[in-house]
């Protein structure tokens, strides 16, 4: 019988699980609790998409469109939004697991159980805008939990105001979090794993921002 990580407790007490992961041999019920985070996450990006958060660029033109065709384009953007969650919560919870695993000499089974807890801040994350959004009626770029406001009222290029918006109050505590875990797990110098993680979330914003200034949703 191995060790399951309890993930909620692993938010509130890095230190304490990150040493219980770290003299585990092997741990149970992982897979369940993969399967379990990814249905929450195609739920909580079908929630967005229910009250229409994502589809402000394309809301401008509906009114172009008959009510049959309005009504195709809401199914298809909650279908759409549905399967992305899905994605979403597979390359949070493999790809930085496999990366980390190429470099700093840990257990995959252990990253995993690392980036679930990770997936669980940014689910939470997806979920409070929810309500801010609705309520504030403002964007992603405009979330009161990222730095785009301040590339807003500076006046940044487009671009800086998407890589801005990219990095938030919940991705900063992801980073936090990882480097606490990993610091325990892995044998790896604390100046090394700050140069991994910092590469690879600035990976991420960039790639983030340059899909958002592309604007997909007017290719369609």
């Amino acid at each position: 019988m191995g060790y399951r990580v309890p993930l909620l407790r692993g938010l509130k007490e890095p230190y304490t699980i990150s040493h219980q992961l770290r003299k585990e041999e092997s741990l149970s019920g992982l897979w369940k609790q993969v399967l379990l985070l990814i249905l929450l996450s195609a739920l909580v990006f079908g929630v967005s998409a229910f009250f229409g958060i994502g589809s402000e660029q394309v809301s401008r033109t509906l009114t172009e469109l008959s009510k049959s065709e309005y009504e195709l384009y809401k199914l298809f953007f909650g279908a759409g939004q549905v399967i992305w969650g899905i994605v979403y919560a597979i390359l949070v919870i493999f790809l930085p697991s496999l990366f980390f695993w190429t470099l700093v000499d840990v257990e995959y089974k252990k990253l995993i159980s690392i980036q679930l807890i990770v997936l669980l801040i940014l689910l939470t994350e997806k979920a409070i805008n929810i309500p801010v959004f609705l309520f504030l009626g403002i964007n992603t770029e405009s979330s009161i939990f990222s730095f785009g406001i301040i590339a807003q009222a500076a006046a940044f290029p487009e671009l800086l105001i998407y890589t801005f918006s990219a990095i938030t109050l919940f991705k900063i505590w992801t980073v936090v979090l990882q480097y606490k875990f990993l610091k325990v797990v892995s044998e790896r110098s604390p100046r090394f794993l700050i140069f991994v993680l910092l590469g690879t979330h600035l990976f991420f914003v960039i790639v983030s921002a340059l899909l958002s200034s592309i604007h997909l949703e007017k290719l369609i």
